[in-house]
């Protein structure tokens, strides 16, 4: 799938993930598209939920499920991202519209985070959202549900 040049995407933490361990499946698709994105003419965003949880799994256990980092290589990380991907605020809006859209979908448990995540890309006027689970998301969205296999 082809991002057209001047589109805004937020990135799904799990993209950062990606990028950042070599072992996943997905990690050059993740690593290209922070390399290319600003010669492409993509602006890359992630929200402060996704700042939160990278940080989370990234400085996790490894026998807990995540990558076992110190908090310093974690940051130090997050200053590499920052360098090409800008930083939107969740607002009062998107947790409105987060509300309603628990409500319309019935989602449960994890998903939850999942539809923060798009009520920001929403509220921020992102043209799309790329993520390596896609179907983490619903199937009609406002925001286009971009999988990184594709890219």
């Amino acid at each position: 799938m082809k991002i057209e040049r001047g589109s805004k995407v937020l990135v799904d933490t799990n993209v950062l993930l990606e990028a950042t361990d070599e072992s996943r499946r997905f990690h050059e698709q993740a690593q290209n598209l922070f390399r290319h994105a600003s010669r492409d003419g993509i602006d890359l965003f992630m929200g402060t939920q996704v700042l939160r949880e990278y940080l989370v799994v990234a400085t996790r256990p490894l026998e807990n499920n995540g990558l076992g980092m110190s908090t310093e290589l974690a940051l130090e990380n997050i200053k590499r991202f920052r360098k090409r991907v800008s930083l939107v605020a969740e607002t009062l809006q998107a947790a409105e519209i987060f509300v309603e859209w628990a409500g319309e979908h019935r989602a449960r448990g994890k998903k939850l985070h999942d539809l923060q995540i798009l009520a920001t890309a929403f509220v921020g006027g992102m043209h799309g959202l790329i993520t390596a689970n896609e179907k983490d998301y619903p199937e009609a969205t406002p925001v286009t549900i971009i999988p990184l296999s594709e890219l």
